[in-house]
């Protein structure tokens, strides 16, 4: 790579210093280490961590050779180097450094403490070490911690509304997958959690507005749809229901929801009201028509009777 070839014409004899130095000024060369890093950047960014690793250690950037341990699984290694730098001084990455390492959730609490209580990063990286233990409990104080010092932490309020839902903590699931929402407004998995924990909450009305969003995001999801379908039921949205379960019939063959379809029949048997304030007669032949479509694809099992006249 081209990179690679500037790299080794600094060491190269040709052409000579004093040739090199005609153009010096006028080139706006780099320093070589400059160069170097770059390089080793490049390396790490096409999965080539020994390369990267070997220009790093030439450098002596520790940190970033404490990384490449990492990656390639060499944590003896990494803990060596990160215990012989932490004796010339604990420093707040350093020591969260040993904690990734170590799995020791003590490190980051020192790291946390010698900041003077001001590294998200520290409190970030125990939450999540704590989450994929499945401490949930214990992980929401770290992460609450680490986004009251920065919030523009996308994962982290991620992983935060997973441990509250996890926990039944119902509302701060809620909240947490709102500030996903309002920084990745395009991200449908958000919607849809946001949605099961309006569900939990036992507001279906907010839950079926945000799975219209995860639609919009997602649209041939058909897990979604489903979603959206049980959920328009559950709220009297029944023609969403229906156009619901039409496209679901669209994404998956052979889709048959046989309470749903009894519902929706009793529905419009019973002539109800709508979400939407309408009599549920009027949807009499959207639902006979989505009968007759599944009917055709698949053996339902059960008679339905829908009132007509």
């Amino acid at each position: 790579m081209q990179i690679q070839v500037l790299v080794d014409e600094f060491s190269g004899e040709c052409p000579s210093s004093v040739d090199r130095t005609r153009c010096f000024f006028g080139s706006g060369l780099l320093p070589i280490w400059s160069v170097q890093h770059f390089l080793a950047e490049l390396f790490m960014s096409l999965g080539l961590v020994k390369s990267a690793l070997s220009v790093y250690e030439a450098l002596e950037m520790w940190d970033q050779v404490i990384e490449c341990f990492t990656v390639l699984e060499h944590r003896e290694k990494a803990e060596q180097l990160i215990r012989e730098r932490l004796q010339l001084g604990e420093t707040v990455d350093l020591l969260c450094s040993l904690g990734e390492v170590t799995y020791d959730t003590g490190c980051f609490e020192r790291a946390f403490q010698l900041s003077g209580e001001r590294s998200a990063k520290a409190m970030r990286l125990m939450g999540r070490m704590l989450f994929f233990r499945k401490e949930y409990e214990a992980a929401i104080p770290a992460l609450e911690k680490s986004l009251s010092i920065n919030k523009l932490q996308l994962n982290t309020w991620f992983l935060l509304g997973t441990a509250a839902f996890r926990t039944e903590k119902w509302e701060l699931a809620a909240g947490a997958y709102r500030h996903c929402a309002s920084m990745d407004s395009e991200n449908h998995e958000v919607w849809n959690n946001l949605s099961a924990a309006y569900i939990k909450l036992k507001q279906k009305d907010r839950a079926l507005r945000t799975l219209e969003e995860a639609l919009r995001c997602s649209y041939e999801n058909w897990k979604i749809w489903e979603n959206y379908m049980v959920t328009a039921v559950d709220c009297g949205a029944f023609e969403e229901a229906i156009r619901a379960y039409n496209r679901l019939m669209d994404l998956k063959d052979k889709f048959v929801d046989v309470e749903v379809v009894e519902i929706l029949g009793r529905a419009v048997n019973d002539d109800l009201v709508t979400r939407s304030g309408e009599k549920t007669v009027t949807l009499k032949a959207s639902l006979l028509k989505l009968l007759g479509r599944n009917t055709a694809s698949v053996r339902l099992g059960r008679s339905f009777v829908v009132k007509v006249a």
